[in-house]
């Protein structure tokens, strides 16, 4: 498909999921929900976040997607989110999860006619990029939230493609009557999770790609909006 050429891109998404923001790291972190908890209680205790086990809601959270290739084109889009949670223990993001339905992958782009935005997700659900009928979910497992200087970054694993890679963002998290509403900026290596097309991290398979290449940075903006 021509029009995919110049791009991606979920985000995950997963994505989702977003989440080059902070891109992928290999930082230890945390065993357990309270460790987690501990690790980043003073940043977290300020917001003034409720305890409890919060349940993502799929219709009030969004994820944004963007891809571009080397010539700076871009194509950008959202994606579904299916379900999640989030726990707060001692008033401190202690973990969570946020799945995205890769199936529910949307093109948003300008100027673009109906036909070719679904030639476009046609093949970005097609085994070129995320293969989405045996992979139809992009997930992020959140361990935790820690403070770097005056940022919040949330880690944790991102799973594409059924691969799975560490991953951390910036991050923020504030309670929103009696919701709590975490909005992440993410950025991921698509080459990590197997999504080869044009992508300039398998050489063997596309040489030569000149202004061909997709880049293999993914963003992702992730809204997430979750109640008791």
């Amino acid at each position: 498909m021509q029009n995919m050429k110049s791009l991606l891109s979920l985000a995950a998404i997963t994505a989702v999921f977003a989440l080059a923001s902070c891109g992928s790291s290999n930082e230890s972190v945390p065993e357990t929900n309270a460790e987690a908890a501990a690790a980043t209680k003073g940043a977290e205790t300020a917001m003034n976040l409720t305890d409890g086990n919060y349940t993502i809601d799929p219709v009030a959270s969004t994820i944004a997607w963007k891809g571009s290739k080397i010539t700076g084109s871009t194509h950008v889009g959202t994606l579904a989110v299916y379900k999640g949670s989030i726990e707060i223990v001692d008033q401190a993001v202690a973990g969570g999860f946020v799945s995205a339905d890769m199936n529910a992958m949307v093109c948003t782009d300008e100027g673009m006619d109906d036909d070719t935005k679904a030639n476009l997700i046609g093949h970005l659900q097609s085994d070129d990029f995320f293969g989405v009928e045996q992979h139809p979910f992009a997930t992020v497992s959140l361990e935790g939230i820690k403070v770097k200087g005056d940022q919040a970054v949330g880690f944790g694993k991102l799973t594409i493609r059924d691969i799975t890679q560490p991953i951390s963002f910036p991050v923020t998290v504030a309670m929103d009557g009696g919701n709590v509403v975490m909005d992440a900026q993410l950025t991921f290596d698509r080459a990590k999770h197997n999504v080869k097309f044009r992508s300039g991290a398998f050489p063997d398979l596309f040489p030569d790609l000149g202004d061909n290449l997709i880049n293999d940075e993914i963003e992702l903006d992730v809204h997430i909006v979750a109640s008791m």
